[in-house]
């Protein structure tokens, strides 16, 4: 058996540990069972009124999902119902999977001893529990990038059977392409990769094997884009929605490369943490690790390294925005490399390096987490305790009540498709204002006694509105929420 220092015995606890704390809070957020938001409504919309078919064709109501993940969610609804767990329960599990799946792979990188740093970090960061509890792809993204890296970590091109290798990655890649948008980034860091591994520089089989593979994969891309990403990618909306968090090309002055730095440091931030001894530290670490991986021709690293590359030329291009949700999947590439230099401190030979370090994340983990969220709770645009609320103010049918445009999306989920759409069936026939409502007209038209709710809403644009309906309405009780706003008005 082999002798395990204690050093090494405490970090593999504290990488389960962090483990553990990730599944405790993630599984708590998810089941305080939070209103669907206006983007993970139309979501549900989308898969109520679709078949699976028809899930693989570009989404209604501004929406983009892969058809993997609607399958499976899909799945999930026709099993138990539509209500909020069944939809939300693939993004649980696939953040659960991930921290396992960093593990297995910062093990394979011989970067064990700081694993629990980088998990740690997952496990109670506030966008990794979020998106473990929310109706989008974004942590399927996650799960599918990593578990493409650590594929390729396994899978040893000299050592497996050709025919098995071929098909192994056919499979494995044409699922990912469907599965995950990001993952074509992570896949051309493996056709490299493996095209170094196995010298397909000097081996012409090898190369004429992964170029075979590389375009069954680019070949199904292909179609997936025409198909599905084209028209919302090149959609006018979306790239005026995302336009700060694309990149310059080629930036021409000093403004622009500040917005290209703090866009791309922002997503290093959102993965570790925001404050200066964080930033400071992980990119300490990542710059140790690069220069490591360099000096000892550690390939490996390119598995990661390309992937973030490859989404900052696509950004460059105006084809990937950066905005941390949907650049999520970056944010454990960094934590591995923030890991691997972690790992390197940890074992130099002055120990007071590495206690100084370990101090410093600690400091780091606590000035980051999220972990309260379990106990505390987390909402976010609570749309039936607007509606229960109006209803407990005589607002009895759906004429006395008016949804800003914002709240239209949860509105008709919670009328129509919930499974528990009765409760509120006597304000199913609700006013549901576009978002150029005449808010004058509306409120000099309104009934004696009405509601007006607002969720998903820009705070100046809120009060413009609710100063225009002040004009002609008196406010008789309100409730202002996290993401939600309900008055309860009268005439002058």
């Amino acid at each position: 058996m082999r002798f395990i220092p204690k050093e090494e015995k405490l970090y593999k606890w504290l990488a389960f540990l962090a483990i553990a704390a990730g599944i405790f809070v993630r599984v708590a957020v998810y089941l305080q069972n939070r209103n669907l938001m206006i983007d993970e409504a139309n979501v549900a919309r989308n898969l109520y009124e679709r078949g699976f078919a028809a899930l693989a064709i570009p989404l209604s109501y501004e929406q983009y999902a892969p058809p993997v993940f609607l399958w499976i969610t899909k799945c999930f609804t026709s099993l138990i119902n539509y209500g909020e767990p069944a939809l939300r329960l693939f993004p649980l599990l696939a953040g659960i999977a991930s921290l396992f799946v960093i593990y297995r792979i910062l093990k394979e990188l011989q970067a064990g001893n700081a694993a629990w740093y980088a998990i740690a970090l997952m496990a109670v960061g506030y966008i990794f529990i979020r998106y473990s509890s929310e109706l989008k792809q974004y942590m399927g993204d996650v799960l599918v990038v990593l578990s493409l890296i650590l594929f390729a970590l396994r899978i040893n091109i000299a050592t497996t059977a050709t025919r098995r290798f071929a098909v192994l990655w056919v499979v494995i890649g044409s699922l990912a392409v469907w599965a995950s948008m990001p993952s074509v980034f992570v896949l051309a860091a493996i056709g490299f990769y493996y095209w170094l591994q196995g010298k397909g520089y000097k081996n012409l089989k090898t190369t004429a094997m992964l170029v075979g593979i590389s375009a069954v994969w680019v070949l199904q891309f292909a179609f997936y884009y025409l198909t599905i990403l084209k028209e919302q990618a090149n959609s006018a909306y979306l790239q005026n929605f995302h336009m700060e968090y694309f990149l310059f090309a080629l930036p021409g002055n000093k403004d622009e490369l500040l917005h290209n730095w703090n866009v791309v440091n922002g997503l290093l931030n959102e993965a570790g943490g925001f404050t200066f001894l964080a930033n400071v530290l992980h990119l300490l670490f990542i710059a140790i690790a690069v220069i490591a991986a360099i000096r000892k021709r550690d390939n490996r690293i390119l598995l990661v390294i390309i992937p973030l590359a490859a989404v900052i030329v696509a950004a460059a291009l105006n084809q990937y925005s950066l905005i941390p949700r949907v650049a999520l999947f970056t944010m454990p590439l960094l934590l591995i490399l923030v890991a691997m230099g972690f790992n390197i401190i940890l074992s130099v030979r002055y120990k007071a390096v590495a206690v100084i370090a370990v101090a410093a994340s600690f400091i780091c983990i606590n000035n980051f987490s999220s972990l309260s969220l379990a106990w505390k709770g987390y909402e976010s645009e609570q749309l039936t305790d607007a509606i229960d609320f109006a209803m407990q103010n005589s607002i009895n049918t759906g004429n006395q009540l008016y949804l800003h445009n914002g709240a239209r999306p949860a509105f008709i989920y919670y009328t129509t498709i919930h499974p528990d759409k009765e409760k509120w069936a006597s304000v199913k026939e609700a006013h549901l204002l576009s978002w150029d409502a005449n808010f004058d007209t509306l409120a000099i038209q309104s009934p004696p006694l009405s509601c007006f709710v607002f969720t998903s809403v820009y705070p100046e644009d809120l009060t413009n509105t609710t100063t225009t309906l002040a004009k002609h309405l008196s406010i008789v009780n309100k409730q202002e929420k996290q993401g939600s706003y309900t008055y309860i008005y009268k005439h002058h």
